[in-house]
């Protein structure tokens, strides 16, 4: 009889554990600015759920499920959710909609098991991050002489954030190099390959790369500035092509009956002599 009640003291001391959450490792979970993002909740094998209690800076949402195909309950106590989150069945994940910068910070979910009669506690930290735009390459060149020329090129994405990592490839004939950073420094000499660099810029919630520059013809060609795109280039010129085309064309139509209308003139005129 005397072990009962210390064996009622560690199922106690459990379940306070379980409740408290201390010592465990909140699962990280990354979302894009505006888009919409799961927290997955995991139910313990053959145990029937009695209700969910969401949390976050304060208690988010209760979730009752139904019974014999009774709908689910849910009561939002958190204004800052409502309307954008949802529970995703049959596990009741946390769905939401539309993050905001708000929405980030850790998460917790109490789920009282009906048959057991015991919590368990499961925690979260949401991270939010927004969607980068493309990488713009800027470029600085030095000829010191001899024909050598240094090049200095510089990888930076509007409004970053936290979290961004830049990475460059090279492009040539031979096998894509890669390095890390956001600064790249190389030279080019008379002769050389005039090899392409592309810039990708990546964060927790997806990467993004630069248009290719060719960073040599900045030394062969002081002059020269970066192009929009290649394809872009070739469809400004066919369109300018097609455009002369077009007005040669109606050019030469309007020579001949500029002439037909000269000879009809002269015909009047000799009529009416």
């Amino acid at each position: 009889m005397g072990t009962l009640p210390w064996l009622f003291l560690v199922l106690l001391l459990q379940e306070a554990k379980g409740y408290s959450g201390d010592g465990v490792e909140p699962e990280e979970v990354v979302a894009a600015l505006q888009e919409s993002v799961s927290l997955p909740l995991e139910i313990p094998p053959g145990e029937e759920v009695k209700s969910i209690v969401w949390f976050s800076q304060k208690r988010l949402a209760t979730v009752m499920p139904g019974k014999e195909g009774q709908p689910v309950s849910v009561v939002v106590d958190d204004p800052h959710y409502e309307g954008r989150v949802s529970f995703l069945g049959p596990s009741y994940s946390l769905h939401i909609r539309n993050v905001s910068w708000q929405d980030s910070g850790p998460y917790q979910a109490q789920v009282n098991l009906q048959t057991s009669q015991l919590s368990t506690m499961q925690h979260y930290n949401l991270r939010v991050y927004r969607r980068l735009s493309q990488p713009q390459i800027a470029v600085n060149f030095e000829i010191p002489g001899e024909g050598a020329c240094n090049i200095s090129l510089v990888c930076s994405v509007d409004r970053a954030g936290m979290n961004v990592t830049y990475s460059w490839l090279t492009l040539g004939d031979s096998a894509e190099a890669a390095q890390e950073g956001s600064g790249l420094s190389t030279s080019w000499r008379p002769g050389d390959k005039v090899l392409s660099y592309t810039c990708r810029a990546s964060n927790p919630v997806g990467s993004i790369n630069s248009l290719p520059i060719a960073a040599g013809l900045f030394c062969a060609d002081p002059g020269y500035r970066e192009t929009p795109s290649m394809p872009s280039c070739l469809l400004a010129k066919g369109l300018l092509l097609l455009l002369l085309l077009i007005i040669l064309a109606v050019g030469l139509c309007e020579v001949p009956r500029t002439r037909k209308l000269k000879r009809n003139r002269i015909k009047l005129r000799k009529k009416e002599k």
